[in-house]
């Protein structure tokens, strides 16, 4: 069995995608991030970024080996991507979504919506991948095994309107990745999220406001169900994880003030990254 855990960071903003040349350096996609596991392939969210996810694993066929999508939530940012990631298209691809099922609505409807008529000309029939639905009880928590001993726990987090949001953890072979995209925890993260979390090797968190702008006048985006960099960093430290990289920028937000808020992450916490496309990180101990 191979052992190689790695993340590709594929889409990295939040709310919508801002192409343009004062977000080339780290990116304008929406949230997806791409994970290749012992062989495998995990994809987090299904943002605009998925796209550039398709592009990778087209390049790399594996026939007899599903693609796992696991969705945090079915806000449109995070799941806009779907109808052009490209193994949707190829017979030979199988694919499995993983989304929170929450009381009272219809997940499943709202993703296949994304193929028909008036939103896509493609329909379900044009959908070529053998594609089945896997519903994770959104305040449950629990785990999924995959192949190889691969596992994606997930825990629930109400801080994001209307629905809330699932938090993953995805361990393998002794290493550990947490994926902590909307949410909003002024304090610190309550005790059951900080012991799912703790020790984690590598840790992605909403960074999407710097102070000024969450906690700003008639403006303030309190309760927005989003972090600010000092909300990332007591959360890295409360809970004792390797690295830290922020994540989910404000598409408002340039480069250059994506470089200021890593200056003052990391005055708190030295071992933090901005998350940017295309940059490959290898899961370690």
């Amino acid at each position: 069995m191979k052992k190689g855990f790695s993340l590709t960071f594929c889409g990295v903003r939040g709310s919508y995608p801002v192409p343009g040349r004062e977000t080339r350096r780290y990116g304008g996609n929406t949230s997806s991030l791409l994970l290749e596991i012992g062989g495998r392939h995990v994809i987090l969210d299904a943002g605009t970024g998925i796209i550039q996810a398709g592009r990778i694993l087209d390049d790399r066929p594996q026939p007899g080996q599903a693609i796992h999508i696991f969705l945090t939530h079915l806000h449109i940012d995070h799941i806009m991507g779907l109808p052009f990631f490209a193994p949707m298209f190829d017979p030979r691809a199988e694919i499995v979504i993983h989304y929170p099922e929450a009381e009272a609505t219809r997940s499943q409807q709202a993703l296949e919506a994304l193929f028909l008529p008036p939103y896509s000309p493609i329909t379900l029939q044009g959908i070529k991948a053998r594609l089945s639905f896997r519903p994770l009880a959104a305040g449950a928590g629990g785990a999924v095994l995959l192949d190889d001993g691969i596992e994606v726990a997930s825990v629930s987090h109400d801080s994001h309107p209307r629905l809330g949001v699932l938090i993953y953890r995805v361990s393998f072979a002794g290493r550990r990745l947490v994926y902590a995209t909307d949410v909003e925890s002024p304090g610190s993260f309550a005790a059951d999220i900080r012991a799912f979390i703790a020790g984690a090797d590598l840790l992605v968190h909403d960074s999407q406001y710097v102070e000024q702008d969450y906690a700003g006048g008639l403006c303030s985006r309190k309760g927005f169900g989003h972090s600010t960099v000092s909300m990332a960093v007591r959360n890295a430290i409360a809970c004792g994880v390797g690295r830290l990289f922020l994540f989910h920028f404000d598409p408002r937000y340039s480069d250059a003030m994506l470089e200021a808020m890593l200056a003052q992450a990391r005055e708190g916490f030295p071992e933090t990254f901005l998350a940017q496309e295309g940059k490959k990180i290898k899961i370690r101990r």
